[in-house]
């Protein structure tokens, strides 16, 4: 079975599961800022370690089923090939809760990196769900699968000098807020991707690898009111983001 129809799969699976959950609990609709930090490792992506990354972010629901999120994180991380490099990533996803405790999500997220051999950009677009969790207190699990962009061959219409990786897989993402103002969770991945080839030579082929990363996150909240939203009174201070 293809990853696209496991993550399918999976995903129809987990919106069945959820008709049965219960919604006693009322999530907070406040606007969110927080102030993002993470450190882990990236190794088999060609990173040296420790990989880090902070930066801000927001979370804006509006209404009972919509959230909006936005981020930026800067990562100081050194590619293993150049021993130098930078990055910057920036993305906007858009969550639609099918029940209290399940949403679907899109996300779009370019990352741009720079070395002092070659500076590189990408477009990760991703789709999963996200399941609201109380297993260490209130939080969200998110389970999504990013979809591989970019050129792999060269052609008239487009030259390729700098081939896409094709970056595609499985990433997870566990959010605990406690307590109303600190959260700490755990995010990781497994990707498949494949090295730089002669992009003027396809029947060279190229090799490719799979990924496995693993990061731990730390997040200090802000709330802002209720900017956008029409959410019930009793939402109000809930710990059920």
């Amino acid at each position: 079975m293809s990853p696209t129809r496991i993550a399918i799969a999976t995903i129809v699976c987990l919106f069945s599961a959820s008709q049965t959950w219960s919604q006693e609990r009322f999530s907070d609709h406040r606007t969110r800022l927080l102030l993002d930090a993470e450190v882990g490792s990236e190794t088999a992506l060609g990173y040296e370690l420790p990989s880090s990354a902070f930066g801000p972010s927001m979370e804006i629901p509006v209404g009972n089923r919509l959230e909006f999120q936005t981020r930026a994180l800067y990562s100081p991380d050194r590619k293993a090939i150049t021993g130098d490099g930078q990055s910057l990533m920036v993305s906007g996803s858009a969550i639609a809760f099918a029940t209290q405790r399940l949403g679907l999500i899109a996300s779009l997220e370019h990352v741009s990196l720079w070395t002092s051999q070659f500076d590189k950009s990408s477009w990760l677009p991703s789709a999963g769900v996200v399941v609201r969790n109380d297993y260490f207190g209130a939080g969200r699990l998110y389970l999504t699968y990013v979809f591989p962009t970019g050129c792999v061959w060269a052609t008239v219409a487009n030259p390729c000098k700098l081939q896409s990786n094709r970056l595609q897989g499985f990433e997870f993402s566990q959010d605990i807020r406690s307590p109303s103002h600190i959260r700490w969770g755990f995010t990781g991945g497994l990707y498949h991707f494949c090295d730089q080839a002669n992009p003027n030579a396809p029947q060279a082929g190229r090799r490719c690898h799979w990924a496995p990363t693993a990061l731990v996150t730390l997040r200090f909240e802000f709330h802002l009111g209720r900017w956008l939203t029409s959410a019930h009174s009793g939402s109000d201070g809930s710990d059920n983001f």
